[in-house]
């Protein structure tokens, strides 16, 4: 497990990212890569970021589809390179996004729109600096954050509940 996570360290310290040098340094400026990674909740511990029926939720995870559906591949941002595009692991050309402010996963139609929905830019954790937040390279006001163990876009808010839903650690992926 050590050697994982040191190689997943170096992996995320490649992301085309640009943010404070207070932030974990397993996530520093350097130039793109294309690693997996799983997403756990910072308040939930064993919640994972997961695509289910194409929307984006958090939930536990114990099945082989479970850890399937919580892996990613994190690829330099559809719409920006200095961010990123989360793609699914198990359904490979589909990508998390926002439409109507809940994250979904949808097919890569390769229109200007569906880069942006689907472009995040990682960001310091809002309720903590060793983790990250992902905020909305269209609508920059916003983050993904859970909210009744569903995912959504919304807006930033010093409210405590609020940061630390928007707030994740970045791990080792389930499956590739």
């Amino acid at each position: 497990m050590k050697n994982t996570l040191f190689a997943l360290a170096l992996t995320l310290s490649a992301l085309p990212i640009s943010i404070s040098t207070s932030i974990n340094p397993a996530i520093a400026d350097s130039t793109p890569v294309e690693p997996a990674v799983s997403i756990r909740t910072f308040n939930l511990f064993s919640y994972y970021i997961r695509h289910r029926n194409s929307l984006g939720e958090i939930s536990q995870i114990s099945s082989s589809l479970d850890r399937a559906d919580a892996s990613f591949r994190v690829r330099s941002g559809l719409a920006s390179s200095n961010c990123v595009s989360f793609e699914s692991s198990n359904f490979p050309g589909y990508y998390l996004r926002h439409q109507y402010f809940q994250i979904r996963l949808d097919r890569n139609n390769n229109t200007a729109l569906f880069k942006a929905d689907a472009t995040f830019c990682i960001k310091p954790g809002l309720a903590s600096l060793t983790n990250v937040s992902f905020r909305s390279y269209n609508v920059p006001t916003y983050y993904i954050r859970h909210r009744n163990f569903k995912l959504y876009i919304d807006p930033y808010t010093t409210d405590s509940l609020f940061l630390n839903d928007a707030t994740f650690t970045l791990v080792p992926p389930f499956t590739l």
